[in-house]
């Protein structure tokens, strides 16, 4: 049997770790040299080999040819990184690389084969990022349990040994190429949570290291009259030479570099803690800029934070602990190591359990439309919105086991996708799951409508990431769903895309139609290089066409049965299914009738949706009788029977109608006149009566009186209310067209 680790692909330095169950704490794998930490460098050799760890970043310094470094930064690109010896190499391949030689050195040192991983990436990675990183590791041979974010890892090998609860801690994560932060909180039952995270992966050591070698430079300018810009020898020189001006200054006050400068000679260049603290200030101010970003999202200060943790090897400059105790009056932690807690942490979550999905609504609570219903969690708090704290902070008491652990992570970039706006004119970004939700999670179902002529018809959706307009934010993806069928009559296809982040944070869209079971086909196209139309207002001439004219009638049982709770619960559900076609693109009318002892209509149909409400609104039990012996549907027919376009009645029965073979027999007469009809029942109504007396495109629903007003939302969205996307022709094929999305309701 194998065993699993954690495995910290980092920047600068990599590490592997694993739990040691007798004691119930993780440790760091060494390598083949003993070393706790690996370099994150490679070297490739004339022959075709390839050197990684310490002897390549030896190379690299030394100036070495072949030699590769802080390809992380790049992850996701798709774009060459480097090219050597007439091979080129992307980030992705670099890090495969330098993963199969970690995976090589743990399995020599442990004699165990590695049957699981845990890899870290920065909580700030996008979508493609982290699907390189996946990528990376099944070419490395690892089969990758989970991904996990890097603060949350150190976060987890801190509680192991320091719990305590209600404690909230900021984990200020600055690593060789990427910052993270992010805020946690420590309940009860060892259980830790994410609050919010935010970041930036463009923002790390190296860009301290370059104003480290700007500052050389210009020193050696002054000093010899030599110039980087006109000496890419000399530039290389002093990169390679920065990094230890940044370390001599974390225990010095002035660095000193000995250097052999071309046509020069020897040179020693000296660089004051002052000049370099100067000159990397704004650095500094982004990552505080960020963790006040982060507060104001959760609406608390640094009054409400109980520790900073640093880690990443940067935080060792005195600059950065200096500066947070000046912002945030705390004084960082130094309980664990910055360059193996990643690692460690990650060697935790790779025993534990993987987290069980949450679900959440599409649109936030109070926004119209049918409310969230259990097992269905509401957004997460809104930036500004007070986050009430827990009580007073426990002591500290080391876990007994690290595995008694169970955290909850979030994801840092909301998921939208490109859809079109209400009224038809611009291209919008339509969030679906916020920023720092709670993972893994799936939004509740989300009923995207396809119209079309017969044919081989596809719908096509762009997902994002990112608040931002279209073009302004993350692109990750073309989903085209197929295998799409249509009926004989030509209605509009439903298609339910769900939308998902796992829990390694990676984006997932399935589709299935109407009520089927089965998945749809999707395929992941490259995204188009010109996505610029999306930025544009949409031409006239392409606007979704006015939807066909929709008859509506709502029929509600009024006997005696539905006295109190249940005629409270179904009028509020038809005046929200009302609600529904405020927006409707074409001409919508409703009608009512109520029926018990007779049928009665109480509204004929019209297009004012307000007097259709009051309508509704007016009706009381027992109007028309105690008793079930009438139908609605001779009614029903003669209120739809010449009107044009779709016509639909929705039969809302309590109990057994007393003749139900006669209200079949009337409900078919209806289905020949090419008139839907929808039954929907609760209580003790029977199932196979409403199967019956539906039409055969129609699902019948039998559901609890609690969810009738999510069964009318539901049967809203099949028919299109508020939902119409934009079509359009793919890929010029004739008869071929395609939706792009759901439209902002």
């Amino acid at each position: 049997m194998g065993i699993k680790v954690g495995i910290d692909l980092g920047t600068t330095y990599s590490a592997v770790a694993v739990m040691d169950e007798s004691r119930g704490r993780p440790q760091i794998v060494p390598n083949t040299l003993g070393e706790r930490i690996t370099p994150s460098f490679l070297q490739f050799t004339e022959d075709g080999g390839v050197v990684v760890g310490t002897e390549a970043k030896e190379a690299f310094e030394a100036g070495e040819p072949g030699c590769a470094s802080v390809f992380k930064r790049s992850m996701g690109s798709g774009e060459a990184y480097c090219t050597f010896y007439g091979k080129t190499y992307t980030a992705e391949d670099l890090s495969a690389i330098l993963l199969r030689h970690l995976r090589e050195e743990a399995e020599r040192v442990t004699r165990q084969t590695i049957d699981e991983a845990v890899v870290t990436v920065p909580a700030y990675f996008y979508h493609r990022e982290r699907q390189a990183t996946l990528s990376a590791a099944k070419k490395a041979g690892l089969r990758v349990r989970q991904l996990i974010n890097e603060p949350t890892a150190a976060a987890m090998n801190y509680g192991a040994d320091h719990w305590r609860e209600n404690a909230r801690v900021l984990v200020y994560d600055l690593g060789g190429g990427t910052f993270d932060v992010t805020l946690v909180e420590m309940r009860a039952g060892n259980r830790m949570e994410t609050l919010q995270t935010t970041g930036d992966h463009t923002l790390g050591g190296k860009d301290w290291d370059a104003r480290a070698a700007a500052l050389l430079e210009a020193r050696i300018e002054e000093e010899t009259g030599l110039s980087a810009k006109d000496s890419p020898a000399l530039r290389q020189l002093v990169s390679r030479s920065a990094e230890s001006v940044k370390r001599q200054l974390t225990s010095c006050s002035t660095a000193s570099v000995r250097l052999d400068l071309p046509g020069y000679g020897k040179y020693t260049a000296l660089v004051t803690l002052e000049e370099f603290e100067r000159c990397t200030g704004d650095l500094l101010e982004r990552t505080g800029a960020l963790c006040e970003s982060l507060l104001r999202g959760l609406a608390i200060t640094w009054r409400d934070v109980t520790d900073v943790l640093l880690v990443g090897g940067s935080t060792r400059m005195r600059q950065v602990s200096s500066y947070l105790k000046r912002i945030s009056g705390h004084t960082p932690l130094s309980q664990v190591n910055p360059d193996e807690a990643v690692a460690l942490g990650a060697a935790i979550q790779a025993c534990l359990p993987l987290p069980e999905y949450s679900v959440i609504a599409m649109q936030p609570p109070g926004g119209k439309g049918e409310p969230p219903a259990s097992p269905v969690l509401p957004f997460r708090k809104p930036a500004g919105e007070k986050r009430f704290l827990p009580g007073p902070v426990g002591r500290e008491t080391p876990l007994a086991n690290a595995l008694t652990m169970r955290h909850a992570d979030v994801v840092a970039h909301a998921m939208g996708v490109i859809a079109v706006n209400a009224a038809g004119t611009a291209y919008i970004n339509k969030t679906i799951v916020p920023a720092n939700q709670r993972i893994p999670v799936k939004c509740a179902e989300a009923f995207h409508f396809y119209t079309s002529s017969h044919g081989d018809n596809e719908l096509e959706i762009y997902v994002l990431q990112g608040t931002k307009p279209p073009l302004e934010c993350h692109i990750i993806g073309k989903y085209v769903v197929s295998g799409i069928r249509h009926d004989r009559r030509a209605n509009p296809a439903v298609i339910r895309i769900q939308y998902s982040y796992d829990a390694s944070g990676m984006v997932h869209v399935q589709a299935r139609q109407g009520d089927g079971e089965a998945d749809l086909p999707i395929r992941e196209e490259p995204v188009p290089r010109d996505m610029s139309r999306f930025g544009r207002p949409i031409d006239p001439a392409e606007r979704t066409p006015a939807a066909e004219p929709l008859s509506l009638v709502l029929a509600v049982d009024v006997s005696g049965s539905m006295r109190g709770g249940p005629i409270r619960d179904a009028l509020r559900a038809m005046c929200h299914f009302a609600d529904s076609f405020d927006d409707y693109p074409g001409d919508v009318r409703i009608g009512v009738i109520a029926v018990s002892d007779k049928s009665l209509i109480v509204q004929p149909l019209t297009d004012d949706l307000n007097r259709c409400r009051e309508s509704i609104r007016s009706i009381t039990c027992g109007m028309t009788g105690n008793n079930n012996y009438a139908h609605p549907f001779d009614d029903l027919r003669a209120m739809l029977d010449d009107r044009p376009g779709r016509r639909m009645g929705i039969v809302l029965a309590d109990g057994v109608w007393a003749h139900q073979d006669e209200a079949v027999r009337a409900a078919k007469a209806c289905h020949r006149r090419q008139i839907d009809i929808a039954g929907v029942g609760f209580g003790s109504a029977d199932e196979s009566f409403l199967r019956k007396i539906s039409s055969g495109d129609v699902r019948s629903m039998l559901v609890k009186q609690s969810e009738l007003e999510r069964s009318f939302g539901r049967i809203a969205q099949e028919i299109g209310a508020g939902r119409q996307g934009k079509t359009g022709r793919a890929g010029g094929e004739t008869g071929t067209a395609t939706w792009l999305a759901v439209s902002e309701r």
